[in-house]
């Protein structure tokens, strides 16, 4: 574990510095244990799950095993391949602003590194988190393959309880994942969360379904995705509202009437 690493983590529960050992790291505070995993920091305890009502979890557990299962062919998805070219260009253009560079940036829910990739040409230090510790697998592998893995820090996670310290990150980037968070409270914490890590002034973009005409021919408004994976489609005033409590928006624009995207600046 490098220095720079050790430094952004925070023991998810108590949010206490944690010393790395020979395959774990350890909380001086709350006494747990996280396992590091093929070199990714795992965070994802049973004892999450008294942080949820039974129904959130069930649910989220249901996502991390489709998640795993689904984890070598989710690149390969049709919708995906159609819509990454603009989705990629927009969100890299949203999150930069005017900021030339930034010193750490994290994608939350950064599944196998789809767009991560594109992030770290932005950043001197990249964060990866995710449930799946299948998908963060394949992400190793990717930015392994681009030469990013040595800036590149992958953390299993719950993106509601993020294992890292406040204010550690310039720029915090999030595609198409509050969608799948099954509550609106759960969707307000992961919110939280993402504020919480991101510095004063620090850039942020997230994206999350569009409830729109096209989508309405598609499907309903919530449901589940094959595998068990729950959805939400928003409104422009429910996603606006959604972000904005936390973090001031300062653009909102549909990709292809197919994802919201807000981005902009978190004030002092």
């Amino acid at each position: 574990m490098k220095q720079w690493q050790l430094e952004m983590l925070r023991c998810p529960f108590d949010r206490a510095r944690l010393i790395a050992s020979e395959g774990e790291m350890h909380c001086m505070e709350c006494q747990k244990t996280f396992p590091v995993v093929d070199g990714i920091p795992s965070f994802v305890l049973p004892d999450l799950a008294t942080a949820h009502e039974r129904e959130e979890w069930l649910r989220k557990q249901s996502e991390m095993q489709a998640r795993d299962a689904q984890a070598s062919q989710y690149d390969h998805l049709l919708g995906l391949l159609l819509m990454s070219p603009l989705e990629t260009r927009m969100t890299l253009r949203a999150l930069r602003g005017r900021s030339a560079r930034f010193t750490a940036l994290a994608e939350i829910g950064c599944g196998t590194g789809r767009m991560l990739q594109h992030f770290a040409a932005l950043a001197d230090f990249v964060v990866g988190v995710d449930f799946s510790l299948q998908s963060l697998r394949l992400c190793q592998q990717r930015m392994q393959c681009i030469g990013a893995l040595e800036k590149t820090l992958l953390i299993h996670a719950d993106a509601c309880f993020l294992p890292l310290a406040d204010e550690a990150l310039d720029a915090v980037a999030s595609c198409q994942l509050v969608e799948h968070l099954p509550s609106d409270r759960l969707r307000r914490q992961v919110l939280a969360e993402m504020a919480r890590v991101l510095k004063a002034g620090g850039r942020y973009a997230i994206s999350g379904y569009h409830w729109s005409w096209f989508t309405r021919l598609s499907g309903a408004k919530q449901g589940m995705h094959q595998g068990g994976i729950y959805y939400y489609r928003f409104t422009r005033d429910e996603f606006h509202e959604l972000v904005n409590t936390h973090l001031p928006v300062e653009s909102l624009r549909s990709i292809l009437g197919y994802v919201w995207l807000a981005s902009g600046s978190k004030g002092a």
